[in-house]
């Protein structure tokens, strides 16, 4: 059954709106990943040591292997 905004918690909200960004993420990376690998080194657009990065990022995501931001920021400051 729909509820309205009215209806559901703040948790509830919150939650819903994490699954949507992660959905929107998760595919986002998905089309990422795919034109990364489906164009050849040469032809790539990117830096190499970027491209690199970023699918070592990639496998780290989908390993589960992340922070959260208050860690993020925490390491960037030092």
């Amino acid at each position: 059954m729909a509820k309205t905004l009215a209806e559901i918690s703040t948790t509830e909200l919150e939650q819903l709106v994490e699954r949507t960004i992660d959905k929107r993420l998760e595919v986002w990376l998905a089309q990422l990943a795919d034109a990364l690998t489906g164009v050849s080194e040469d032809e790539m657009p990117l830096r190499s040591d970027f491209a690199a990065s970023l699918r070592r990022s990639l496998e780290q995501a989908r390993a589960g292997e992340g922070i959260d931001l208050k860690t993020f920021r925490e390491q960037l400051a030092r």
